[in-house]
């Protein structure tokens, strides 16, 4: 009896929780079928830096504690000063790669497997930014509008797809400080320790994702320790460092193994993280007005222009926490700041792991025009215009397009070397003449194979004669010119396929 009583409680509920919530339900399942939709759209790896991501999260199924780009030292590399082209690959801390790794060993290697990750994070970033707004806001119009910007972002969109740099690390990073904002906001409404620990939790692993600005949440949180009365903080103050120590526990191992195991590696890597604050690292410089500059393109064009009088509109707002509200603009003009004028390595994605706080701001405008208004259809017609805007549907049709010469030539490359195996003998594991670091995608495809863009040097060449090691090469094409010293090679094999 009671058990009948228990089930139909739980579908009383559930039915309750389907009827009040049914439009961000199909908000969530539209914002999946869109991430789907844009993970499978591609056949290929993308250049930056999508294809060294999969490949180091292909090699981490078998070995997932050592991060390896080219796991064979039958060629030569260079171990320290290029990064796309070495064996121990540590240039990203791990977390997000092992989450790819997982799902490819789970669902088998394919583009979309390895982009699933980013897929169900991307989704569940929706609820979770619904969930923010309507705490801190009251109002779940509002908190519906903030989760739709979200669900149609195209600069969001075409990370979780690999085509924006830094693609997944930033996809798995912006969900992990959403989450510790989530799991923050939470905590200021119940005092729970558990969501103390998730703050830590979630902010360590945002840490083992990128790298320190993932303590965001702490700054935040501070703010707030430093604006309490004195009797409360002490209380406070020791919930922020059980989390920031939870924090600790998540990312610092990691830290401590890789310089013990790899500590040239990771002591090169840590010095060439510091260089991006006082060098433009890899030619990515920019002006202090960089980041103003890609507000368009972080929000869509013109919506951008919602922040600032969302702002206005939160603090004119009776039924938001004044303090809360103060930490997430400081920690939004902090990070924004940092970025812009004392790191002078400037890359698009740097600043857009705040930018679904500021989309609360943009429903906020929003949301007050249509109170402003108080018609139906004046609603409904914001509401479509910030889904078109977000979506940049112009772009999406000339990415897309069948004139799209450079994704057409990806297509055809990629499908050669899918087939790759196909076009050698079997004993045949060295390939080279492959395009610049296209060599990285020949070995996604092909776990058993040893790619080298370009030529393999003279004095490799030698050391392979020696050991009567076939190696295979793709036939000129433009500037690839196979050179005497590679045609003359005995073992050699040329492929007849040409690439593009």
């Amino acid at each position: 009896m009671q058990n009948a009583n228990t089930k139909t409680s739980f579908h009383s509920r559930f039915s309750k929780f389907i009827k009040n919530n049914y439009a961000l339900i199909l908000l969530i399942l539209t914002g999946l079928t869109i991430r789907i939709f844009f993970a499978q759209a591609d056949p290929f790896l993308h250049n930056w830096d999508e294809r060294f991501h999969a490949l180091v999260a292909r090699n981490m199924m078998d070995e997932p504690f050592i991060p390896m780009l080219k796991t064979t030292t039958l060629l030569s590399y260079d171990d320290l000063n290029a990064w796309c082209c070495n064996h121990i690959w540590l240039h990203k801390q791990p977390l997000f790669m092992w989450q790819m790794a997982l799902s490819m060993k789970i669902f088998g290697v394919s583009e979309l497997s390895m982009r699933l990750p980013s897929v169900l994070m991307g989704t569940i970033m929706i609820l979770f930014l619904f969930r923010i707004t309507l705490l801190l806001t009251g109002n779940k119009t509002t908190a519906l509008i903030a989760a739709t910007l979200l669900c149609f972002s195209h600069f969001h969109l075409i990370l979780i797809a690999g085509i924006k740099n830094i693609d997944h690390n930033d996809v798995a990073f912006g969900f992990y400080i959403l989450a510790s904002f989530w799991a923050y906001i939470e905590y200021t409404k119940s005092r729970r320790w558990g969501w103390v620990v998730l703050i830590g939790l979630f902010a360590g692993c945002a840490i083992l994702n990128k790298w320190l600005t993932g303590l965001a949440v702490f700054f935040a949180w501070g703010i707030c320790l430093l604006s309490g009365p004195k009797e409360k903080n002490r209380k406070e103050l020791i919930r922020f460092i059980v989390a920031l120590t939870v924090c600790g526990i998540v990312f610092i191992p990691w830290q401590i193994y890789i310089f013990k195991a790899f500590p040239k590696e990771a002591g090169y890597e840590a010095a060439y993280n510091l260089k991006h604050l006082f060098e433009a690292v890899e030619g990515h410089k920019g002006s202090i007005f960089f980041y103003l500059r890609k507000l368009p393109m972080y929000f869509g064009s013109y919506l951008w222009m919602g922040i600032f009088p969302g702002i206005i509109l939160a603090f004119l707002n009776k039924n938001i926490n004044k303090k809360i509200l103060l930490s997430l603009i400081l920690t939004i003009l902090f990070i924004f700041s940092f970025f812009s004028f004392v790191a002078k390595t400037k890359m698009d994605t740097y600043c857009f792991m705040i930018a679904p706080i500021c989309m609360i701001f943009i429903a906020i405008s929003l949301h007050s025009l249509y109170i402003m208004s108080s018609r139906k259809y004046i609603f409904i017609t914001l509401y479509l215009s910030a889904i078109v805007l977000s979506l940049n549907l112009r772009e999406i049709n000339d990415y897309f397009s069948v004139n799209n010469q450079k994704r057409n030539r990806k297509i055809y490359n990629t499908l050669l070397y899918k087939n790759l195996k196909t076009y050698i003998p079997d004993h045949v594991k060295i390939v080279m003449g492959i395009n610049s670091l296209e060599d990285v995608e020949v070995m996604f495809y092909n776990k058993d194979i040893t790619a080298n863009h370009w030529w393999i040097t003279k004095e490799d060449l030698e050391r392979l004669a020696a050991q009567q090691i076939p190696i295979a090469t793709f036939k000129n094409r433009g500037s690839y010119i196979i050179p005497d010293y590679i045609l003359n090679y005995p073992y050699l094999y040329i492929i007849n396929e040409e690439l593009k």
